[in-house]
Protein backbone atom coordinates (compact mmCIF):
# COMPACT_ATOMS: atom_id res chain seq x y z
CA UNK A 1 0.00 0.00 0.00
CA UNK A 2 2.99 2.38 0.73
CA UNK A 3 4.49 1.46 -2.08
CA UNK A 4 1.32 2.52 -4.42
CA UNK A 5 1.33 5.28 -2.53
CA UNK A 6 4.07 6.79 -3.18
CA UNK A 7 4.55 6.11 -6.74
CA UNK A 8 0.98 7.72 -7.49
CA UNK A 9 2.07 10.47 -5.85
CA UNK A 10 5.10 10.64 -7.95
CA UNK A 11 3.17 10.09 -11.21
CA UNK A 12 1.07 12.88 -10.70
CA UNK A 13 3.88 15.22 -9.09
CA UNK A 14 5.90 14.73 -12.25
CA UNK A 15 3.32 14.21 -14.61
CA UNK A 16 2.30 17.00 -17.12
CA UNK A 17 1.66 19.99 -16.84
CA UNK A 18 -1.15 20.40 -19.60
CA UNK A 19 -2.89 17.26 -17.34
CA UNK A 20 -2.68 19.37 -13.81
CA UNK A 21 -3.51 22.82 -14.70
CA UNK A 22 -6.57 23.09 -12.91
CA UNK A 23 -5.00 21.80 -9.81
CA UNK A 24 -2.02 23.94 -9.58
CA UNK A 25 -2.74 27.58 -9.33
CA UNK A 26 -1.14 30.49 -7.40
CA UNK A 27 -0.08 29.03 -3.91
CA UNK A 28 1.17 31.49 -1.05
CA UNK A 29 3.48 28.80 -0.43
CA UNK A 30 4.70 27.18 -3.82
CA UNK A 31 4.28 30.21 -5.94
CA UNK A 32 3.13 30.06 -9.89
CA UNK A 33 5.33 28.17 -11.30
CA UNK A 34 2.56 25.75 -12.52
CA UNK A 35 0.37 28.14 -14.51
CA UNK A 36 3.45 30.32 -15.71
CA UNK A 37 4.25 26.87 -17.23
CA UNK A 38 1.35 26.48 -19.13
CA UNK A 39 0.50 29.96 -19.69
CA UNK A 40 4.04 31.43 -21.07
CA UNK A 41 5.63 28.14 -22.44
CA UNK A 42 3.82 24.98 -23.62
CA UNK A 43 1.48 27.20 -25.33
CA UNK A 44 3.84 29.39 -26.67
CA UNK A 45 7.26 26.90 -27.62
CA UNK A 46 7.54 24.65 -30.22
CA UNK A 47 10.43 22.35 -29.85
CA UNK A 48 10.66 21.26 -33.25
CA UNK A 49 10.49 24.74 -34.59
CA UNK A 50 13.12 25.96 -32.42
CA UNK A 51 15.18 22.98 -33.11
CA UNK A 52 14.55 23.78 -37.53
CA UNK A 53 12.68 20.54 -37.91
CA UNK A 54 10.27 21.06 -40.93
CA UNK A 55 7.29 19.33 -38.70
CA UNK A 56 6.39 17.59 -35.56
CA UNK A 57 6.08 14.40 -37.36
CA UNK A 58 10.11 14.73 -38.62
CA UNK A 59 10.47 15.54 -34.94
CA UNK A 60 9.11 12.41 -33.78
CA UNK A 61 10.49 10.66 -36.96
CA UNK A 62 13.61 11.67 -34.80
CA UNK A 63 12.65 10.71 -31.48
CA UNK A 64 11.32 7.33 -33.19
CA UNK A 65 14.85 6.41 -34.25
CA UNK A 66 16.66 6.63 -31.18
CA UNK A 67 13.96 4.69 -28.81
CA UNK A 68 13.63 0.78 -28.50
CA UNK A 69 10.32 -0.57 -30.10
CA UNK A 70 10.30 -3.21 -27.20
CA UNK A 71 10.47 -0.24 -24.90
CA UNK A 72 8.42 1.91 -26.69
CA UNK A 73 10.18 4.93 -25.46
CA UNK A 74 13.97 5.84 -24.91
CA UNK A 75 16.27 5.37 -21.57
CA UNK A 76 19.08 7.91 -20.26
CA UNK A 77 21.62 6.73 -22.81
CA UNK A 78 19.57 7.68 -25.99
CA UNK A 79 18.38 10.81 -24.76
CA UNK A 80 22.33 11.52 -24.20
CA UNK A 81 22.76 10.78 -27.53
CA UNK A 82 20.38 12.72 -29.04
CA UNK A 83 20.95 15.62 -27.11
CA UNK A 84 24.70 15.42 -28.36
CA UNK A 85 24.76 13.95 -31.68
CA UNK A 86 21.65 15.57 -33.64
CA UNK A 87 23.25 18.43 -35.26
CA UNK A 88 20.36 20.98 -34.90
CA UNK A 89 19.62 20.40 -31.06
CA UNK A 90 23.64 20.09 -30.72
CA UNK A 91 24.44 23.52 -32.29
CA UNK A 92 21.10 24.95 -30.56
CA UNK A 93 22.72 24.28 -26.91
CA UNK A 94 26.40 23.91 -28.04
CA UNK A 95 27.69 22.01 -24.66
CA UNK A 96 28.16 18.63 -24.07
CA UNK A 97 25.21 16.85 -21.72
CA UNK A 98 26.69 14.64 -19.28
CA UNK A 99 24.18 11.58 -18.83
CA UNK A 100 24.03 12.22 -15.39
CA UNK A 101 21.81 15.11 -16.21
CA UNK A 102 20.33 13.21 -18.85
CA UNK A 103 18.95 10.80 -15.84
CA UNK A 104 17.97 13.29 -13.75
CA UNK A 105 15.92 15.00 -16.47
CA UNK A 106 14.25 11.56 -17.67
CA UNK A 107 13.12 11.11 -14.40
CA UNK A 108 11.92 14.56 -13.88
CA UNK A 109 9.39 13.46 -16.54
CA UNK A 110 8.86 10.06 -16.19
CA UNK A 111 5.31 9.59 -15.39
CA UNK A 112 5.55 5.70 -15.15
CA UNK A 113 8.40 5.56 -13.13
CA UNK A 114 9.73 3.43 -15.42
CA UNK A 115 12.40 4.52 -16.37
CA UNK A 116 11.52 5.01 -20.07
CA UNK A 117 10.96 8.60 -21.23
CA UNK A 118 7.52 8.17 -24.53
CA UNK A 119 7.57 10.72 -26.94
CA UNK A 120 4.76 13.29 -24.66
CA UNK A 121 7.56 13.05 -22.24
CA UNK A 122 10.46 14.08 -24.29
CA UNK A 123 8.38 16.58 -26.23
CA UNK A 124 7.78 18.72 -22.75
CA UNK A 125 11.35 18.27 -21.54
CA UNK A 126 13.01 19.74 -24.63
CA UNK A 127 9.96 22.62 -24.22
CA UNK A 128 11.71 23.01 -20.95
CA UNK A 129 14.79 23.42 -21.88
CA UNK A 130 13.80 25.64 -24.71
CA UNK A 131 12.12 27.94 -22.46
CA UNK A 132 15.36 27.44 -19.62
CA UNK A 133 17.84 27.93 -23.12
CA UNK A 134 16.26 31.67 -24.01
CA UNK A 135 16.30 32.56 -19.88
CA UNK A 136 19.32 31.90 -19.47
CA UNK A 137 20.47 33.84 -22.30
CA UNK A 138 18.33 36.82 -21.79
CA UNK A 139 20.61 36.89 -18.57
CA UNK A 140 23.80 35.64 -20.07
CA UNK A 141 23.91 38.92 -22.42
CA UNK A 142 27.78 39.28 -22.40
CA UNK A 143 27.51 35.47 -24.06
CA UNK A 144 29.99 34.21 -21.23
CA UNK A 145 28.26 30.83 -20.95
CA UNK A 146 27.73 32.12 -17.10
CA UNK A 147 25.02 33.72 -15.20
CA UNK A 148 25.54 35.56 -11.64
CA UNK A 149 24.00 34.66 -8.39
CA UNK A 150 22.08 37.76 -8.29
CA UNK A 151 20.57 36.84 -12.00
CA UNK A 152 19.60 33.92 -10.45
CA UNK A 153 17.82 34.74 -7.64
CA UNK A 154 15.65 37.02 -10.15
CA UNK A 155 15.24 34.27 -12.52
CA UNK A 156 13.84 31.97 -9.85
CA UNK A 157 11.80 34.40 -8.24
CA UNK A 158 10.40 36.89 -11.34
CA UNK A 159 10.41 34.10 -13.91
CA UNK A 160 10.18 30.91 -12.89
CA UNK A 161 7.57 32.11 -9.82
CA UNK A 162 8.71 29.92 -7.02
CA UNK A 163 8.58 31.09 -3.39
CA UNK A 164 11.92 30.48 -2.08
CA UNK A 165 13.34 31.83 1.42
CA UNK A 166 16.78 33.89 1.69
CA UNK A 167 17.93 30.64 2.76
CA UNK A 168 16.83 28.38 0.25
CA UNK A 169 18.61 30.47 -2.29
CA UNK A 170 22.12 30.26 -0.56
CA UNK A 171 22.04 26.30 -0.82
CA UNK A 172 20.91 26.50 -4.29
CA UNK A 173 23.89 29.00 -5.04
CA UNK A 174 26.61 27.03 -2.74
CA UNK A 175 25.02 23.44 -4.43
CA UNK A 176 24.89 24.52 -7.80
CA UNK A 177 27.47 27.55 -8.40
CA UNK A 178 31.62 28.11 -8.77
CA UNK A 179 32.69 30.92 -6.50
CA UNK A 180 35.69 32.83 -8.42
CA UNK A 181 38.75 34.62 -7.04
CA UNK A 182 36.94 37.69 -7.63
CA UNK A 183 33.76 36.96 -4.95
CA UNK A 184 31.44 36.25 -8.00
CA UNK A 185 29.39 32.96 -7.71
CA UNK A 186 28.79 32.13 -11.23
CA UNK A 187 26.47 29.49 -13.04
CA UNK A 188 26.87 27.65 -16.42
CA UNK A 189 24.23 26.43 -18.21
CA UNK A 190 24.33 22.67 -17.57
CA UNK A 191 23.94 23.80 -13.84
CA UNK A 192 21.21 26.02 -14.39
CA UNK A 193 19.63 23.43 -16.19
CA UNK A 194 20.25 20.80 -13.13
CA UNK A 195 19.33 23.07 -10.68
CA UNK A 196 15.73 23.69 -12.66
CA UNK A 197 15.23 19.88 -13.29
CA UNK A 198 15.45 19.54 -9.07
CA UNK A 199 13.50 22.96 -8.03
CA UNK A 200 10.54 21.31 -10.40
CA UNK A 201 10.66 17.83 -9.57
CA UNK A 202 11.36 18.38 -5.47
CA UNK A 203 8.65 21.31 -5.29
CA UNK A 204 6.02 19.38 -7.16
CA UNK A 205 6.85 15.88 -5.34
CA UNK A 206 6.48 18.00 -2.08
CA UNK A 207 3.56 19.92 -2.84
CA UNK A 208 1.47 16.59 -4.05
CA UNK A 209 2.29 14.68 -0.90
CA UNK A 210 1.24 18.00 0.76
CA UNK A 211 -2.36 18.09 -1.18
CA UNK A 212 -2.39 14.26 -0.24
CA UNK A 213 -2.22 14.70 3.16
CA UNK A 214 -4.59 17.65 3.69
CA UNK A 215 -7.61 16.81 1.74
CA UNK A 216 -6.23 18.90 -1.85
CA UNK A 217 -5.31 21.99 0.72
CA UNK A 218 -1.85 23.29 0.79
CA UNK A 219 -0.28 24.24 4.26
CA UNK A 220 3.16 24.20 2.96
CA UNK A 221 3.80 20.87 5.38
CA UNK A 222 3.81 17.47 4.41
CA UNK A 223 5.06 14.20 6.47
CA UNK A 224 7.41 11.45 5.00
CA UNK A 225 8.12 8.14 5.93
CA UNK A 226 12.02 7.54 5.49
CA UNK A 227 11.33 4.95 3.16
CA UNK A 228 9.26 7.48 0.75
CA UNK A 229 11.69 9.93 1.54
CA UNK A 230 14.42 7.88 -0.08
CA UNK A 231 12.18 6.69 -3.34
CA UNK A 232 11.45 10.57 -3.67
CA UNK A 233 14.89 11.87 -3.83
CA UNK A 234 17.05 9.03 -4.91
CA UNK A 235 15.23 8.80 -7.95
CA UNK A 236 16.53 11.96 -9.03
Amino acid sequence: MKKFLFHALASQAHGSYKQRMGSYQNSQYYGSYGQHMVQNVYSRINPWQSFQFRSENEFMSMFHHYSSPSLGGIQAHELCRILNEHPSIRNYYRITWSLELCRVMLAMMDRSRDGIMQYDEFSELLTCLVYWHRTFQDFDRNRSGYIEAHELHNIITNHFHYMLSPQAMTVLLKRYSRAMNDGRCLLAFDDFVNLSVRLRAYTESFRARDQYQHNGSETGTCQFTYDDFLQCTMSL
